[in-house]
């Protein structure tokens, strides 16, 4: 069998691109290998009734890093297989050595250095001082020895650092082939519900961003954490992609100092430099990340094209989404953009999907063409029609919470969630708005 060891797709035959990822000359071969372990040889069950099962509670212990607590629903959970992935050097085994500083007090945890010799993890750990009281480190890339450690130790948290230098010795194949990372995988995830351990991965990632290996590595593990970061920002995004004992899409941010990194709580302020000097082009919104609402500048610059062929652009903005508020604006509004310009930008690096930043994204572009700044200490949330009609977004109220507690003066919504904030009291202007034509308005013109 020929895999591509991007994305994990199959061939019978080699190909020299990947019809799925449209990746060159990056099929190889495998042999397809099943490994047999007798030691986890789980026995025969018979089948119950749904309504004759008891009902057990998991137990969650949290690690004592609030922010990392938080996206996992609250803490870890017994028999729960984590994975983490993420650009080399953002952050990803500080993370696990700062989780094992703060559990070891509690927990007897067994960390798998496969990377780095155990001196090499010792001499980074300093820099944290953090006390590794039960704290257990050895240099395996075995992955069978796991079993014979925690059959000895009872080690009830096991960190592995990472899954694609990992091996299992049954299966005929190079460390981070598609084989040898299922295999492992399998194990570590059989080994955590047998005998009921939690388990942290480190996973690499592809040069498109990518978990690498295949995508069933995804699909058996308990939870999926992202690492981001820009590569001049001391800044770290973690986003939970999926958590099958907690809510997805939260987002936590990290500072990387040199102590380790340390949680950021008050989010919004990091991403508002201009929340007091407002600029041409610039304008605020309230989007949401999992259940946690962040307030975000973005910025838009519109100038005359100085060549045939106009260029747009959008950073941390879904390009087609972009392009659809550029044609609205256009059709609805008359406004001639085809010999401009166009670039969107979120500001902080961060990535946002959340539709009811729409009405901020279009008029930062507005802003920005008529060369008129936004009224200050105002926010701008809704999704904008393809009619020209602004649509009412989800959540509007813990929205409002966040534009109170960071102190904003005037809030934009559209009409259809007035009825919702009817009888509360918000310390500012909530105006409703029901199409683009009164935002244009606002802004002159």
């Amino acid at each position: 069998m020929f895999v591509c060891s991007e994305c994990g797709y199959q061939s019978i035959k080699w190909l020299g691109k990947c019809p799925v990822c449209s990746s060159w000359e990056s099929f190889i071969e495998e042999q397809e290998v099943r490994p047999k372990n007798k030691k986890l040889s789980s026995s025969k069950y018979h089948p119950k009734l749904f309504r004759d099962i008891e009902e057990s509670k998991a137990v969650r212990f949290p690690t004592g890093i609030r922010e990392f607590d938080r996206i996992l629903g609250g803490g870890l959970i017994e028999g729960e297989v984590v994975l983490i992935g993420g650009e080399p050097g953002v952050g990803k085994s500080t993370l696990l050595l700062q989780v094992a500083g703060s559990l070891s007090k509690a927990k007897k945890i067994l960390y798998v250095s496969a990377e780095e010799s155990p001196q090499q993890v010792s001499f980074r750990a300093k820099r944290l001082y953090a006390d590794f009281g039960n704290l257990y480190i050895v240099g395996d890339d075995n992955v069978l020895n796991l079993y014979e450690y925690l059959k000895e130790y009872k080690f009830e948290i096991v960190l592995i650092d990472s899954i694609q230098v990992m091996h299992h010795p049954d299966i005929d194949s190079t460390r981070g082939s598609i084989n040898q990372v299922r295999s492992c995988a399998e194990f570590l995830v059989r080994l955590a519900k047998t005998q009921n351990v939690t388990v942290v991965i480190i996973g690499h990632i592809t040069k498109d961003g990518s978990l690498a290996g295949p995508k069933l590595l995804e699909h058996i593990v308990d939870c999926v954490l992202y690492f981001e970061s820009e590569l001049v920002s001391s800044y770290r995004i973690l986003r939970t992609t999926k958590n099958r004992f907690g809510s997805t899409g939260e987002m936590a941010v990290f500072e990387m100092t040199s102590f380790g990194l340390k949680e950021v709580r008050n989010i919004s302020d990091i991403f508002l430099p201009h929340k007091d000097n407002p600029v041409a082009g610039s304008a605020i919104c309230c989007a949401l990340e999992g259940l946690r609402p962040v307030l975000i500048e973005l910025q838009a610059l519109v100038s005359k094209s100085s060549f045939g062929m106009v260029r747009r652009r959008s950073v941390g903005f879904d390009f087609n989404r972009f392009s659809l508020l550029v044609a609205t604006i256009e059709k609805r509004l008359k406004i001639t953009l085809s010999t401009q310009d166009i670039f969107l930008n979120v500001a902080g690096g961060v990535r946002i999907s959340d539709p009811a930043v729409d009405l901020a994204a279009l008029c930062a572009i507005i802003s920005s063409f008529k060369e008129k700044e936004l009224e200050a200490n105002s926010v701008f949330i809704g999704e904008v029609g393809l009619a020209g009609e602004l649509r009412p977004v989800n959540n509007i109220s813990l929205r409002l919470k966040e534009v109170e507690r960071c102190g904003f003066k005037q809030c934009f919504v559209p009409h259809g969630n007035m009825n919702e904030i009817k009888g509360g009291k918000y310390p500012f202007k909530i105006v409703g708005l029901k199409s683009i034509e009164e935002v244009l308005k606002i802004i002159g013109g």
